[in-house]
């Protein structure tokens, strides 16, 4: 056995289900192995869009998401998707080939200190240079990138490592499972402060990230403690979230540009934070956002996360599953609460800027404005579908007409706000939950980043319905811009369901709002890549002005 099939092994003894890869200068012996011990390889045409899936599918199921890339700059590539794992905390790990170890510093082909460059995005990242090195840094490798807030991991390994014989017993034993840590519970007494502070509060709100994602019972006790004290919920903007039903309770994300209510969480005198960053999309826990007065609770399963831009009150390590059940029944021994007139305040001011959209009279024919397109898509995210949001302007309007939950089945592109990781994205879910369809929310200009990863899905039969929202402009950027300064921010056109065809998926223009909806329930029921042009009035929260 030589050092390729001792890793592949591992990885196979440790639950790893696949690997997404791009094939090139460094990887032929772990490709070999991975044919030999049946790793199944998910082979993708660019090695950014590899990366985004292996990013993706660790967020997704909080299991190790593995990308292996060949030396230079496949490993450059790969890097986007790297950094997104890094800001959003998912555990990822990026495999580099390179030429021989034994000539290294002779300017073999693709030479580049590879490590270096990925070293502060990275918790753990090693050149590895023998098959006993292999073996210590896979294990400290894969413990770093699952451990309590997960995050990426890297390892360069040469080729001529790979091929390598194991010694006797190099690397026996049993390997831990990569499935993200999760702590215990919180400790008692700061528990009970959490609870007298919420329960003595006028204005709480708590705020929901992904640590509470990555609990997985999370979801259910923070229906039934919202329920019983009518606190409201936010979610943090991009972060992976637990909310499955639609709460009166959840008044949507952190972002005062799509959420109206969002605005009085500078009224808020105790502020739960659970398994998030106090960071840009908070105010970094400082005014204008918050109070000079408010008071912080944080929980996190990671102790380092607790004092990170802000000193909290009270400062609860712990599983943040475990943790609610203990602030539930604290809350409930000291008699409950009602926060339901502060509720009633958020949740007019949300209800009415919905309601406003709503209003909005439209003839329901192309183009499209993006709040048409984002309400149209409201009746299949009722069904169980698992829905994903590719950055851009488009994804304006979603947040701020969708947001009456936060399930776990929806992603994002992440805190990054990176775009392109949609189409990759697609087969990605589809692997996660092969049982639901797949509905994919993109603008033009995102989708031109991996147009190619259509073929990729339709090669492994991952398929799924993407709604691209063509408006032929970086919307954003245009909508800042202005009609008399658009620089660098027009496209040209592209018929996406025509490209679509091209590549053996089923490509669909729309001309109307109903024909929208056909194409969505007709594309959702089909076992292919469906791709739906739609074309949309470009034009942001900015430009247009609600009823």
């Amino acid at each position: 056995m030589n050092g390729a099939e001792w890793f592949v092994r591992n990885l196979r003894q440790r639950g790893v289900e696949q690997v997404f890869v791009l094939c090139g200068n460094g990887l032929n012996p772990f490709l070999d192995a991975c044919l030999d011990e049946g790793m199944p390889l998910i082979d993708v045409r660019n090695e950014q869009a590899a990366s985004f899936m292996a990013d993706l599918y660790g967020r997704m199921t909080g299991r190790l998401g593995v990308v292996a890339v060949s030396s230079g700059p496949g490993h450059t590539n790969a890097l986007t998707g790297l950094a997104n794992s890094a800001w959003d905390g998912g555990p990822m790990l990026l495999i580099s080939g390179s030429s021989p170890a034994k000539t290294r510093g002779l300017d073999h082909f693709q030479e580049l200190d590879q490590v270096s460059m990925v070293r502060s995005l990275c918790k753990f990242a090693s050149y590895v240079d023998s098959v006993q090195t292999l073996v210590a840094d896979t294990d400290r490798a894969v413990a770093a990138a699952i451990s309590p807030r997960p995050g990426p991991v890297h390892l360069t390994i040469p080729c001529d490592v790979w091929a390598t014989a194991m010694p006797a017993g190099l690397g026996d034993g049993c390997p831990i499972p990569a499935d993200v840590f999760r702590a215990g519970a919180g400790n008692p007494t700061l528990v009970r402060e959490a609870a007298e502070l919420l329960c003595k509060a006028r204005k709480p709100i708590v705020f929901v990230g992904s640590g509470a994602f990555y609990a997985r019972e999370a979801g259910g006790v923070l229906e039934t403690l919202a329920e019983e004290t009518n606190v409201p919920l936010i979610s943090q903007l991009w972060d992976r979230c637990c909310i499955e039903k639609p709460l009166r309770q959840y008044i949507g994300v952190s972002t005062a540009e799509l959420n109206a209510a969002f605005p009085k969480v500078s009224e808020c005198d105790v502020a739960l934070v659970l398994g998030t960053r106090v960071d840009f999309r908070l105010g970094h826990g400082r005014p204008p956002v918050f109070s000079p007065d408010v008071t912080f609770v944080r929980v996190d399963s990671d102790p380092d996360e607790i004092q990170r831009t802000i000193v909290p009150e009270v400062g609860i390590v712990g599983d943040v599953a475990m943790v609610l059940e203990q602030l539930l029944s604290e809350v409930r021994d000291l008699g409950g609460m009602d926060a339901s007139e502060w509720l009633g305040e958020l949740r007019d001011l949300r209800d009415a800027s919905v309601a406003g959209w709503e209003a909005v009279e439209h003839d329901g024919n192309a183009p499209l404005p993006g709040y048409r397109i984002c309400m149209a898509l409201r009746e299949f995210l009722d069904q169980e579908v698992t829905f994903l949001l590719d950055g851009g302007n488009i994804g304006r309007w979603a947040y701020t007409l969708l947001a009456n939950r936060h399930p776990s089945h929806w992603a994002t592109c992440g805190i990054s706000g990176v775009i392109g990781w949609g189409l990759p994205g697609g087969i990605v879910a589809n692997l996660v939950r092969p049982d639901h369809p797949v509905l994919l929310l993109s603008g033009d200009g995102s989708a031109g980043f991996t147009i190619s990863e259509i073929e990729t899905g339709l090669r492994f039969n991952a398929p799924y319905v993407a709604v691209i929202a063509h408006d032929s402009a970086w919307g954003i950027v245009a909508d800042g811009q202005g009609d008399d300064r658009l620089i660098a921010s027009e496209l040209g056109e592209i018929r996406y369901d025509k490209v679509a065809e091209a590549f053996g998926a089923r490509g669909v223009y729309v001309e109307s709002e109903a024909e929208l909806k056909a194409a969505i329930a007709e594309g959702l029921a089909l076992p292919t890549v469906t791709v739906i042009h739609v074309p949309t009035v470009r034009g942001g929260l900015a430009r247009l002005t609600p009823q």
